[in-house]
């Protein structure tokens, strides 16, 4: 006759006890799993919204500025509030929104696009530029004629150098204009510490005529390219309007900061380049 096998009382509510704090403790870690995935999903909404908020923001400077830039370059009787390529900190308070705006008179650099010309008499002027930051440069030796040759065949679209195949990765020069003056790090001989030196007197404008606004521009800038502007007659010498200018945003809202960089067209209301993140040099 078989055995019967019988659990005593106080082992069944062993047993009961354990598959209780079994489930609950599974339900916490659902809850807990829940909470957590809720909580992210709050904070990147909220990380959203803030940066759309930000965002949209940091847009409507810029509106604000294009139309300013605008009524002063229509309007030769009205003057900027501020003397100089750079403004200064123009402080801004939207909503809950603390914004800091500058501006800045591209035509107060070289158009590194003006190279594209077949004026010899330009290139020659910015070899001689780039000699004179050389002069003026920290331990950096600049190759005038080589960067500059290196430019050159950069923005023009019927060569490809070579030698940019072979690096890695390998890419294709340019082969036109450049839209942004950052570019130009990625020409043959342009090493960080050549582009530290050059980039304050730099930018790429649409177009090989924008003109430089001689009478506020940096002294390197004026030496060089100055004694061309001494051969113009006084009757041709007009005015000069600038017509393109950088705009720097920083916008800090919920604790957060937020950067907007944009190149303007004052003249034909439009923007050139937008992009968020810092100025630069």
């Amino acid at each position: 006759m078989a055995r019967r096998s019988f659990q005593s009382p106080a082992r069944q509510r062993g047993v009961a006890l354990l598959t209780a704090l079994l489930v609950v403790t599974l339900a916490t870690i659902a809850a807990v799993s829940m909470a957590t995935r809720q909580h992210m999903d709050i904070r990147r909404t909220t990380n959203v919204f803030t940066h759309d908020q930000a965002y949209q923001l940091s847009l409507g400077a810029e509106a604000y500025a294009l139309r300013l830039l605008g009524e002063v370059h229509q309007n030769a009787d009205v003057d900027l509030p501020w003397e100089g390529c750079l403004s200064p900190p123009i402080p801004v308070v939207l909503e809950d929104a603390d914004l800091t705006v500058w501006l800045e008179d591209m035509h107060c650099r070289f158009n590194i696009n003006d190279l594209a010309t077949e004026d010899e008499s330009v290139h020659e002027r910015f070899v001689q530029l780039l000699d004179a930051i050389s002069v003026e440069a920290q331990g950096v030796t600049l190759d005038s004629d080589g960067l500059t040759r290196s430019l050159i065949d950069w923005l023009d679209p019927e060569t490809d150098d070579p030698g940019y195949h072979s690096l890695e990765p390998p890419y294709l020069s340019g082969n036109q204009p450049m839209l942004s003056a950052t570019e130009l790090r990625l020409v043959r001989g342009v090493t960080d510490e050549v582009w530290q030196e050059v980039a304050p007197y730099l930018t790429a404008l649409p177009g090989t005529e924008a003109g430089m606004n001689l009478a506020e521009a940096p002294d390197v800038l004026r030496e060089v390219f100055g004694e061309a502007d001494a051969d113009t007659d006084d009757d041709e010498k007009t005015e000069f309007t600038s017509r393109y200018y950088r705009l720097a945003v920083r916008t800090e809202l919920a604790d957060r900061r937020f950067l907007l960089c944009s190149l303007l067209d004052v003249a034909e209301q439009r923007v050139i380049l937008r992009e968020q993140i810092p100025c630069g040099p």
